[in-house]
This record gives structure tokens, C-alpha cells and sequence, in this order.
């Protein structure tokens, strides 16, 4: 067993992988396997191309979710062909103009597309990229692919094809954000941090489930570190060598380039790096109070995630758990005298406390979750599960309506 405690874990900071992972055996192994695979455009070509491909793949995204025929269009060449899915498994070939048209109905106007970067290649002046698409029309998500090319410095989109995935349940085309840290070292100290990768595996497979679209976000954006990764258990091992779930690790966005009325929920991952850069971040803090307020959409936290909740403020000047029933990892399962807590900017317990928030919590070992309203919080990773099925169950009753612009295309 894995406890959320540093001195039980193993850390993997993306950089200096060579360094960290030299004699670790099976577990290094495997983890720098995987993390080839989720940086392989980075072998391959400076990081600010990669990022110039993810802002074209961006413009396709926005443009076809939210009818934006012009942005669709810039995405791409004006020579560009698309091969989508036609009548009895036909292939379908059209231009970027007849596709672009479209989505000119209702400009700006979302229509239950959902779209998310899965990955990127680039290769000198070509370079491939991976999407989906999930729609709140029908059962199924379609995964996108680009071929791209750059001309006189600016990557266009030559190509495009899709395929249609049948998903486990009603696809609604709402997302959520789950939140992590940036912060690899603990302050003051040669100690290692990052966020827990159990509880990331755990939360995103289980929205996913669900059908909702997941999006990693971070205060600084780009690559965060992990921690307590056990590739004996079998879920973890598959998403190690999953090279969209690391490379959307790899590649996180910040607060600021994310629309709070695009999500639906908002989940702080633990793991000690939830203790550093995320309290006092302040586009993170907008960020989650316009979610909570303007949006009506659930707030959630696990373990030492909960520490994001600790400045989060509303717009009467009131602390988001005043008054709120409220669990995180508790002061009685922290080792007090070790060196990691004493790097700690504050107790979890207390500073909830503080802001007035009645902090509860659980036997060691065991889930402990508590739901007041649209706060959710469970106490340690064990608890990681149960809060996403309550978050989802909330969600789901809600049944908040979606724009209807016109129907939805692959």
C-alpha cells in the first residue's frame, strides 16, 4: 500500500529524468518509457513548435465547438482535404471550405462539441497531431487526426480524418479540471514533491467513465511532476504507458487560458506538491470562485488537495468552506517532526479551520468523503473514487442545458 506521506513514495519530477531514474530498476524503467512516449515531440523539435501546433489544433477546436467559421478556417490550408465517415462506412473527402461552412449557423454561439488536444508530433516541418471530440447529442466520441505542415513559418493543418468510438455511457459534452502542481522540490529542503499519480489515474478514468471531458491544469502550465506511481498495480502500469494521459501530464494549461463556462467541476489532485503554489495562486483562486459562484459548477478536493481550497474566497469576502463540512489529509496522520511537514506553508486542518470550514475525518486507510452542497472533499487517495462518483452523481442531476446551435459535426 502507498500512503500520501513522502517519506512512503516514489517521485518522478519530469525534468532531469536521466538523473532521478539512473538505478531504480523496473519501476524507473517503465516510468521513463512512458515519458518518452508522452514527450516524444520534444526528441524531435524545439518545445515552441509543439506549441505553435497546439494553438492550430486549438483554433479547429474553438472554431467547430463554438461556430467560429473564420477561426475553423484559419486551422487549416486553403488546399486542405478532410476524409470523414460517410453514408454505410464510406469515406467522405470535402474541403476546408465546405466543412468550415458547417458551423457558420449561430456565430459564437457554443454547440456541444467538446474538444481536447490528446497529443503532438513534429518532425523538422511536418508534424502530426491527435484529438477528440465528444458531443452532447449521442453516445460517442470521435478522435481526430492531423497531418500539418509549416509554411514560411506558420503551421497549417493539410489533412484531416476521423473515427467514432462508442463510449460506456451518454456522452454529454461537459468537462471538468482537474488541477495540479507544478512545485518539484519542497522549499527549503533536497526533499522531492509531486502530485499523486494514483489519484490522477483514478479520477480521470472514472470521469471518463462517466463521460465527461477531462483537462489538466496547473498554475505555471507545461510539466508537472508525479508521485507514488506503483506499476505493480494494473491500472497505473496501463496509464504509464498511455501516451495521451502522459502527455496531457506534459503539456498542462494554465488557469488563465481555460473558460470557466466551458467546465463543469473542478478537482484539486493531492500528492505534497498540492501543498506548494496552488493556496496562493491567484488566477487559480478567480478561477475556482467563478466556477463556485457565476457557474454553479462543484468544487472538489482529495487528500493534500485540499490545501487548494484554503484561499479560495467569495465575492462577499467569505471564505468558499465557511460554514461547510470540509475533510483533507488530517494533522493526525502527518509525521509532525519529519522534514516534508515542517517545508509545509500551513496544516491543512487548521488553516480549513480558520476559515471557519468543520473539518472532519475518517480511520486511516479507509475513504472517508464529505459533500456539503457543491463542495466535495475526501481526506486521503483512498478517497479519490468516491468523490468523483459524487461529484458525478450532483452533476448529473443537475442536467444543466446545453446551447442548441445546429447539428453537430465530426
Amino acid at each position: 500500500m502507498l500512503f500520501c506521506l513522502p517519506s512512503f513514495a516514489f517521485f518522478c519530477p519530469l525534468a532531469a529524468l536521466a538523473r532521478r531514474l539512473a538505478g531504480v530498476g523496473l519501476w524507473g524503467l517503465t516510468l521513463l518509457a512512458s515519458l518518452f512516449l508522452a514527450g516524444a515531440e520534444a526528441s524531435a523539435a524545439a518545445p515552441s513548435e509543439s506549441v505553435r501546433v497546439a494553438a492550430v489544433i486549438q483554433d479547429y477546436l474553438d472554431g467547430s465547438s463554438y461556430n467560429r467559421s473564420e477561426q475553423l478556417r484559419r486551422a487549416f490550408h486553403a488546399d486542405a482535404r478532410l476524409y470523414l465517415n460517410g453514408k454505410d462506412g464510406a469515406m467522405r473527402e470535402v474541403g476546408i471550405e465546405e466543412y468550415a461552412a458547417w458551423f457558420s449557423k449561430s456565430p459564437g454561439q457554443f454547440n456541444g462539441r467538446v474538444g481536447r488536444l490528446l497529443n503532438v508530433q513534429v518532425d523538422g516541418d511536418i508534424a502530426s497531431a491527435k484529438a477528440e471530440i465528444v458531443m452532447d447529442r449521442e453516445p460517442a466520441r470521435f478522435v481526430d487526426l492531423f497531418l500539418l505542415r509549416r509554411f514560411e513559418g506558420q503551421w497549417k493543418i493539410i489533412s484531416k480524418t476521423a473515427t467514432r468510438h462508442a463510449t460506456p455511457a451518454p456522452t454529454h459534452g461537459r468537462q471538468v479540471l482537474l488541477v495540479v502542481s507544478n512545485v518539484s522540490k519542497m522549499p527549503g529542503t533536497a526533499l522531492s514533491s509531486g502530485n499523486s499519480f494514483v489519484e490522477l489515474v483514478h479520477a480521470h478514468a472514472q470521469f471518463r467513465a462517466a463521460g465527461y471531458g477531462v483537462q489538466f491544469i496547473s498554475p505555471e502550465g507545461g510539466a508537472v511532476p508525479l508521485a507514488y506511481v506503483d506499476t505493480s498495480d494494473t491500472e497505473q502500469r496501463s496509464r504509464v504507458y498511455d501516451a495521451d494521459f502522459m502527455w496531457a501530464l506534459a503539456h498542462t494549461r494554465k488557469a488563465e487560458e481555460v473558460k470557466a463556462e466551458d467546465y463543469a467541476a473542478l478537482m484539486y489532485i493531492g500528492g505534497s506538491a498540492a501543498m506548494f503554489g496552488l493556496a496562493d495562486n491567484p488566477a487559480l483562486r478567480t478561477l475556482a470562485a467563478r466556477l463556485y459562484e457565476q457557474q454553479q459548477a462543484v468544487i472538489a478536493a482529495v487528500c493534500h488537495g485540499s490545501a487548494g481550497l484554503a484561499e479560495l474566497m467569495l465575492a462577499d469576502g467569505s471564505a468558499l468552506v465557511s460554514g461547510k463540512r470540509v475533510t483533507g489529509y488530517p494533522d493526525a496522520f502527518e509525521n509532525k517532526n519529519a522534514p516534508y511537514y515542517k517545508s509545509f506553508p500551513f496544516s491543512i486542518e487548521q488553516r480549513l479551520q480558520e476559515r471557519k470550514g468543520v473539518f472532519t475525518q475518517g480511520p486511516r486507510n479507509q475513504s472517508h468523503v464529505e459533500v456539503d452542497g457543491r463542495l466535495i472533499t475526501g481526506m486521503s487517495w483512498e478517497s479519490t473514487r468516491d468523490v468523483v462518483a459524487a461529484i458525478v452523481r450532483q452533476l448529473d442531476a443537475g442536467k444543466p442545458a446545453t446551447a442548441d446551435a445546429g447539428a453537430a459535426r465530426p
